[in-house]
């Protein structure tokens, strides 16, 4: 099934290298310690299916 919609706001990690949400105040948990860093990261958008249980 096709996806319906996306989501925004996706960051690359100069850290972790890994995509994390940036929808959160804190930025979140890095892997590489402390919060992820996405400075002149692209904003990604993922498809996602909200009908669609995981």
């Amino acid at each position: 099934m096709a996806p319906t919609t996306q989501q925004d706001n996706w960051r690359f990690c100069n850290k972790c290298y890994c995509l994390w949400w940036n929808g959160r105040p804190d930025n979140g948990h890095c892997a590489g310690g402390g919060a992820h860093e996405g400075h002149g990261s692209w904003n990604f958008y993922l498809p996602a299916n909200p009908a669609e249980h995981i």
